[in-house]
């Protein structure tokens, strides 16, 4: 899928935008963040989560240098890769639609995709990142840890060299 953003920012803005995620059973609010892989060759991913279903979904890897751009250019990349993920279905069968609410651990980049999202024109609400707070962030925690873990299973698994 490309990174173009007039083609994302489309395709993002046709998809339906719900309370609740398409089974009806939990909120639409998805948590993301930028995690380390620790697993050769290292680098760095966009990890969202639903926390009330603990469905994940990862963007990335992430170019070496990201960590050191300017914010500006970090915060458009994570909106490109936010889009992607919503516009490719966060890799389900079910097309979920738009988040209904969005949030990161990282107040300053929240702030910065905000301003990337109103300057793309994505309205809605979804302008505005969250930040999460640290007792909502633990769940997070725990499904990046289990995520981490059955990659690195799979890693095992299948005799790649770490």
């Amino acid at each position: 899928m490309s990174l173009d953003p007039a083609s994302l920012v489309s395709s993002f803005r046709a998809l339906p935008r719900r309370q609740l995620v398409p089974s009806g059973s939990v909120p639409n609010v998805w948590h993301f963040s930028i995690r380390h892989v620790p697993i050769s060759p290292p680098g760095s991913v966009l990890f969202l989560v639903n926390p009330p279903s603990e469905y994940v979904h990862v963007e990335g890897p992430l170019p070496e240098a990201f960590h050191m751009e300017s914010l500006p250019i970090r915060a458009n990349l994570v909106t490109l890769l936010l889009l992607k993920a919503f516009v490719g279905g966060l890799g389900n069968s079910v097309q979920m639609g738009r988040p209904w609410e969005w949030k990161t651990d990282d107040a300053e980049l929240a702030g910065a995709i905000g301003e990337c999202l109103k300057g793309m024109g994505v309205r809605d609400g979804l302008d505005a990142v969250g930040v999460i707070d640290e007792e909502s962030g633990r769940p997070d925690e725990e499904n990046w840890r289990k995520f981490l873990a059955r990659l690195e299973g799979a890693v095992q698994a299948h005799g790649v060299q770490q």
